[in-house]
C-alpha cells in the first residue's frame, strides 16, 4: 500500500485551506434585502471585475486613445477630480473641458499609456467602493523609439454605482511621485 510521505502530507495541509472559500469586503446590501454569505461573495467578485474593467482600466484606455467625452462619462456628474495640490476639477463638465483642453495643448500627438497596477479594494458595498491604484504614465513622442516614463503615482477614489447601475467615480485624487532618476 503506498501511503503519501511526510512532505506530501505537508503540503497538502498547506494547500488545502487556499482552495476553500473566503469571505470578500462585500457588506450587507443597505436596503436590508435578505442576501446570504455565498450571494454577497458573488456580489462582491462581480463588482469587482466590473469596477476594474469597465472603470479603472476603461479610464485609461479612453484617455490614452483620446476619446475625452467617454473617458468624462466615467465620473458621476458632481464627481471631483484632484490633479495633485495644484488643480481641483468639480463635475463632469469641468473635467469633459480638462480633458479636451490637455488633449489639444498637453499631449496632442503623443502616444500615452496609464498603465494601472496593484488596485486594492479599501471598501465595497453593493453601492459604493474605495480604491487604491498603482500607476506608472508612459508617453511615447513621434519619432521616439521606445515609450518613457512621465510619472508614476496612487489613484484614490470614492467609487459609487449609478442608478443605471454603472460604476462612477465619485472622487479621485492623483497623488504624483516623479520617477527615479
Amino acid at each position: 500500500m503506498n501511503r503519501p510521505g511526510t512532505s506530501t502530507l505537508t503540503v497538502l495541509t498547506l494547500l488545502v485551506p487556499t482552495l476553500l472559500p473566503v469571505p470578500t469586503l462585500a457588506q450587507a446590501p443597505a436596503d436590508g434585502a435578505n442576501f446570504g454569505v455565498g450571494d454577497q461573495a458573488l456580489i462582491s467578485i462581480h463588482d469587482r471585475i466590473e469596477i476594474q474593467e469597465k472603470l479603472l482600466y476603461a479610464y485609461a484606455y479612453t484617455y490614452d486613445s483620446k476619446d475625452c467625452v467617454s473617458w468624462s462619462n466615467l465620473f458621476a456628474t458632481d464627481a471631483v477630480l484632484e490633479r495633485g495640490a495644484a488643480e481641483k476639477l468639480i463635475g463632469r463638465d469641468a473635467i469633459l473641458q480638462f480633458c479636451i483642453a490637455r488633449q489639444k495643448s498637453g499631449v496632442g500627438n503623443i502616444k500615452t499609456r496609464h498603465n494601472m497596477m496593484n488596485i486594492v479594494f479599501d471598501q465595497l458595498t453593493p453601492r459604493r467602493a474605495e480604491t487604491r491604484t498603482y500607476y506608472i504614465l508612459t508617453w511615447q513622442k513621434p519619432g521616439d523609439q521606445i515609450p518613457t516614463i512621465q510619472v508614476a503615482g496612487t489613484y484614490q477614489d470614492v467609487i459609487v454605482k449609478s442608478d443605471d447601475g454603472r460604476w462612477l467615480f465619485k472622487e479621485r485624487k492623483n497623488d504624483f511621485a516623479a520617477p527615479a532618476p
